[in-house]
């Protein structure tokens, strides 16, 4: 692509500077006028649709679905691919069977839980009998009508029903527990593996159209790699991407003027905005980079190549030919005479040099 201008340029909007020719004199005589003169900084970038991303992997495996292509409008959230969970599959499974036996377990009325309280109470029922016969027996001892072993021997017998009792009781407490505990668990590690399973689900982060495509199925995808699988845009909205050499960074500010230069439109410019100067350089390509926004076709491509010109000043300034002047000095012609007037200039542009003092507009300054 042609350059515009260079890296920074000034530029001068000559019009139809008056120059004419004294011929009672024989002298060529300038008359010096207000020109604007203008400032730019050269760019180089790209197009970019807005809310422009490109979606890669959070995990690695083969690519096991494409359910979009290029061209497709796309709405946020929505599923773009599908890589393969793997073994995830059926580490789910397994916890889910777990976790159904544990729910069931624990249902009223299920033949665990049924086995279980069936034991409590054959063992509450045992010891509520072995009490009535200690009562018995302790009441017969009293009366000296048994002898005090056989009372000692219903004691002990009640308190090995009772101690059997306890016993079921905290197995029946315990087997609860551990049920409520394991199914606490096993659903903690469903919903963990449900949430890892959700990242091999491929979505779009935002609205727009499917750019470009860069898997197919079958693809191994790593996630620590360079793992592209969409880029995706806004569909009409588009951006231009500049890069100012670190050097003029400090003179980019948020509202100027740009003039853009597209490959594909070769004898166009268009004028657009600096909307946003980043805040940091890139210390790798000693850049800075800066968004504008233009009024490009619809049909431009993401990714066309951008030249520019960044408007970093403009203002007015009287100008004469270079060539009227000479080492610090013009000769202001004054009807018939020609004066040495100091004159204290800025800028060279295109042949013409800006007068910062010592001449008014309107002033006549020979030309050799």
């Amino acid at each position: 692509m042609r350059k515009l201008f260079f890296p920074l340029a000034v530029l001068l909007t000559v019009g139809a500077l008056l120059v004419f020719f004294d011929k009672s004199n024989k002298v060529k005589v300038f008359v010096v006028e207000e020109r604007p003169i203008k400032k730019v900084v050269y760019a180089s970038g790209y197009v970019k649709p807005v809310d422009y991303v490109v979606v890669r992997s959070e995990v690695s495996g083969y690519v096991q679905k494409i359910m979009v292509k290029e061209g497709d409008k796309v709405k946020k959230g929505q599923i773009l691919a599908i890589v393969d969970p793997g073994s995830l599959t059926a580490s789910l499974q397994e916890i889910e069977e777990r976790l159904k036996l544990a729910e069931d377990r624990l249902r009223e009325g299920s033949d665990y839980r049924r086995n279980l309280t069936e034991q409590v109470q054959i063992a509450k029922r045992n010891m509520e009998q072995a009490q009535r016969y200690l009562e018995r027996r302790k009441s017969l001892a009293e009366k000296g009508l048994i002898p005090k072993e056989q009372y000692e021997e219903a004691k002990r017998a009640y308190e090995n029903a009772k101690s059997e009792y306890q016993r079921a009781l905290a197995v029946y407490e315990d087997a609860i527990a551990s049920l409520f505990s394991e199914e606490k668990t096993l659903y903690a590690n469903k919903e963990r593996i449900k949430r890892e399973i959700e990242r091999y689900y491929i979505r779009s982060p935002v609205d727009g159209i499917v750019l470009n495509k860069y898997v197919e199925v079958g693809d191994y995808v790593n996630y620590m790699s360079d793992n592209k699988l969409f880029s995706i845009g806004n569909e009409k909205d588009k951006e231009v991407v500049l890069n100012v050499d670190e050097e003029y960074a400090s003179m980019i500010k948020e509202g100027m003027k740009v003039f853009l230069s597209l490959d594909i439109y070769p004898d166009k410019v268009f004028e657009g905005t600096v909307k946003l100067v980043k805040e940091e350089l890139d210390r790798n390509k000693k850049t800075l980079e800066v968004r504008t926004s233009a009024p490009l076709p619809a049909e431009v491509p993401a990714g066309a190549t951008v030249e520019a010109n960044i408007l970093v000043e403009e203002k007015k300034a009287l100008v004469i030919p270079t060539s009227a002047y000479k080492d610090g000095f013009v000769y202001k012609y004054e009807g018939v005479r020609k004066v040495k007037v100091p004159v204290k200039v800025g800028t060279q542009v295109d042949g013409y040099i800006e007068i910062i003092e010592g001449l008014k507009k309107g002033d006549k300054v020979l030309i050799e």
